[in-house]
């Protein structure tokens, strides 16, 4: 398989281990992953948790069960809480960061606490754990205030945008903010291909984006066709909720 190709575990591989847990985070390191994903959201307290927020609801009864918000509960509260059918419990952001530094697996954070606040708290803690190299921040394009909040703090840390909108100028989205990663679909590249069959742009988006140093990855992904979709198009890493499934993709593409 090309040595170029980032294989980045969006949850920490969701479908391997759950969610968010160190333990995902510790089987996403065993199966051989560049990167792991984790949401990131405060709690009343201000204490940076690792739950995946529905931030329409502002509900985390999906991810643990709990009827009552994590932003209305102290951390006291939301360290007893399991993840939904499990006996992991929730890690605070430090756990994380230990395993980080003990491990030097590189972690993309995502914010779902929308407020400028979480950003400040978190790269806070990323420079105090000596971390800006190894933690980086990711979010969606409308949610670009805390990317370029980010950036403000500390030029250093890496950002990567989510677009999900095939008929937007990617490279000068991508300019704008001083993003150093876009990563295409999200929950599927579907949409893109879609568009890329009546216009045939894609390539030449990606091509630009390259040709400006900026990584691009495509994601989440979960079928073949997803795979070699992507991979024709110069897409340079694959997030995935079972990374060795979509290794195993990769690697018979390039067979």
């Amino acid at each position: 398989m090309q040595s170029e190709l980032l294989l980045l575990a969006h949850r920490g591989g969701m479908s391997r281990a759950p969610e968010n847990t160190i333990l995902s985070f510790e089987q996403a390191l065993t199966d051989g992953a560049d990167a792991f994903e984790c949401d990131v959201c405060l709690t009343q307290d201000k204490e940076p948790v690792m739950i995946h927020v529905d931030v329409k609801k502002n509900s985390i009864q999906e991810a643990t069960g709990a009827l009552v918000p994590v932003s209305d509960l102290p951390w006291s509260e939301v360290k007893k809480l399991k993840m939904v059918n499990t006996n992991e419990p929730v890690p605070h952001l430090d756990q994380v960061l230990d395993f980080v530094k003990s491990t030097s697996l590189y972690c993309w954070l995502e914010p779902k606490t929308l407020s400028i606040e979480i950003i400040d708290i978190v790269v806070d803690k990323i420079q105090r754990f000596g971390l800006v190299d190894l933690v980086g921040i990711l979010t969606f394009y409308s949610r670009r205030d805390l990317l370029t909040h980010t950036k403000f703090l500390n030029p250093r840390i890496k950002t990567s945008v989510l677009l999900i909108n095939p008929l937007s100028n990617f490279l000068r989205q991508v300019s704008y903010i001083g993003a150093d990663h876009v990563v295409f679909g999200w929950n599927g590249p579907n949409q893109f291909q879609f568009h890329n069959a009546v216009f045939q742009s894609f390539t030449q988006k990606v091509q630009k984006l390259r040709a400006s140093e900026v990584r691009v990855e495509g994601g989440y992904v979960r079928t073949k066709n997803d795979v070699q979709w992507l991979l024709r198009h110069g897409v340079g890493g694959l997030w995935a909720d079972d990374v060795p499934k979509i290794r195993s993709y990769a690697e018979s593409y390039f067979m």
